[in-house]
């Protein structure tokens, strides 16, 4: 059901979530979430199965290398009427030749992985109206990020 969305507010209650995964891990989470952001308009399930398919993948990415710990999950308004959502690793990056595969079906470079949560989570922001889509970071890692409409109704209908 698609409804009025506070977009920190359900990132809030995703990290609660898996904040002991992180732990466990002994990674780091910081939120940079703005404050001023309009509300959007969603699916609230569907949009916490695509973070934590993004925050789970950030954290295996950052799994092999115990340097790598931070993981930034950052909320900003893209235009007028697209919020920014970006869940930035620190881990090894994505490589050139898994790029242009990489939200495609049962493509995967997980030894355990389906290859689906990729592909689902683009097609749950599609239905959105949305896109999620990736790039390396300059330094190091990985940023997945995606778009979701504000909530543009008006409150008289």
């Amino acid at each position: 059901t698609f409804e009025s969305q506070d977009i920190n507010a359900l990132i809030n209650d995703t990290t609660a979530l898996i904040m002991t995964h992180i732990t466990v891990r002994n990674k780091v989470l910081k939120l940079e979430l703005d404050k001023d952001l309009p509300l959007t308009q969603g699916d609230r399930i569907q949009l916490q199965q695509v973070l934590l398919n993004l925050i789970s993948n950030g954290l295996e990415a950052m799994e092999e290398n115990s340097d790598s710990r931070e993981l930034l999950i950052k909320t900003s308004r893209k235009n007028t009427d697209m919020v920014l959502v970006e869940v930035k690793d620190s881990g090894q990056g994505i490589l050139a030749q898994n790029r242009s595969k990489l939200f495609t079906h049962f493509f995967t470079t997980k030894p355990n992985g389906l290859g689906m949560g990729l592909p689902i989570s683009r097609s749950i922001v599609e239905a959105h109206g949305g896109r999620l889509d990736a790039e390396n970071n300059s330094n190091r890692g990985a940023t997945f990020y995606f778009t979701i409409p504000i909530n543009l109704k008006k409150t008289d209908e």
